[in-house]
């Protein structure tokens, strides 16, 4: 039985990085992998009031009935005055031994970064979910990236090209039917978290160009300077929905929608919502940013624009050609199938594990 170790300080947290490695460790297969996933409560930091998320129950829960063996460790501090970030008062180095495992999986921001950059022996394999910094480390069999842009980023700050690939997110896409109530109106709509800072206005800028009684504009979540803006322009066909981490009620408010049009300020390198957008064949738009994931994510299953104008444009585009539509549905489900859906992503770390153990 091969044996893989999974560390991540405040791993057991909902947050991004946190949700891939434990995704990731859960849908192994326990027939050929033993999975010890090691993980903290979070900890104050030094030299920085930043909090980072602390342990949900839910995602132990999830870890626990998908036959990952959790171990759990202490840390004081993480004190991120000295360059890599090093764990003060903790106990990691008496619950984990390195010789134990055939293979170690991180999941962090590309810096050399504590406890790994003591770990020389045993392969490891790093996700990282930043982009612009890199090391070379001996012992790092390959580092995944989840976009090319990110990938191309982190080349050029010194990783080595030879030992990097890419791997999007892995994302789970549950079954659900339900849909909320319409009135024969054609919807666009994206959902995204309740946070000002990636707030982008050109959505609902380009909607206000097109809007008619045929038409309505879904927000599930998002920043309230939606709503804000949504009264500036004079929008009458904008519904909000709250913010939720429900998976279930997002599957409902997709299945919803005719369009996704994605829109944050700053940009993503792998969009969880794309992602979950393409399980539905939905065709996508979205704008460039100072992050350009999404114009990889999205292909030809929609358009990536500079303008609201051009926006808008697209918009109509699919509003009234039926075959462009088909068209952009029928390339959003191909390319979930093919590169983004979970049996997907997780092959492709099966094989990578599996060609490092076996190697």
């Amino acid at each position: 039985m091969n044996k893989i170790a999974f560390i991540k300080f405040g791993g057991m947290a909902i947050g991004g990085t946190e949700k891939v490695l434990q995704t990731i460790a859960c849908n192994l297969p326990k027939d050929r992998f033993q999975v010890d996933y090691y993980y903290c409560d979070a900890a104050p930091y030094i030299g920085s009031d930043y909090k980072h998320v602390d342990t949900d129950p839910s995602r132990v829960k999830y870890c626990e009935e998908h036959g990952v063996n959790l171990i759990k460790f202490h840390v004081g501090f993480k004190n991120i005055t000295v360059p890599t970030h090093d764990w003060v008062d903790t106990n990691f180095w008496e619950v984990f031994d390195e010789k134990q495992y055939d293979l170690i999986v991180t999941g962090r921001a590309g810096h050399p970064e504590y406890p790994f950059c003591h770990i020389h022996r045993t392969p490891i394999v790093d996700t990282i979910h930043l982009a612009g910094m890199a090391e070379r480390k001996s012992n790092v069999y390959k580092t995944v990236l989840i976009s090319a842009e990110q990938r191309m980023r982190w080349i050029k700050a010194g990783g080595p090209a030879e030992r990097s690939m890419i791997i999007p997110n892995p994302v789970e896409i549950p079954k659900v039917k339900d849909i909320y109530e319409r009135s024969n109106q054609w919807v666009f709509g994206l959902h995204q978290r309740n946070d000002d800072n990636i707030f982008s206005p050109i959505p609902l800028e380009a909607y206000s160009k097109i809007e008619s009684k045929d038409t309505l504009f879904m927000i599930l979540g998002g920043s309230d300077k939606y709503k804000r803006q949504s009264e500036e322009l004079g929008l009458k066909n904008v519904e909000f929905l709250p913010t939720t981490s429900s998976l279930k009620e997002i599957h409902k408010f997709l299945n919803t929608l005719d369009v996704y049009a994605h829109g944050r300020k700053d940009g993503e390198q792998c969009s969880t919502a794309i992602i979950e957008a393409m399980s539905h064949g939905l065709p996508i738009i979205s704008h460039h940013a100072p992050s350009m994931g999404q114009l990889e994510q999205i292909g030809s299953a929609g358009k990536v624009v500079h303008t609201s104008n051009e926006y808008s444009k697209v918009m109509l585009d699919l509003l009234n050609n039926n075959k462009y539509y088909q068209e952009c549905s029928s390339e959003s489900r191909r390319r979930y199938k093919q590169i983004y859906s979970l049996d997907s992503v997780i092959l492709n770390y099966i094989n990578l594990f599996e060609e490092i153990i076996n190697g």
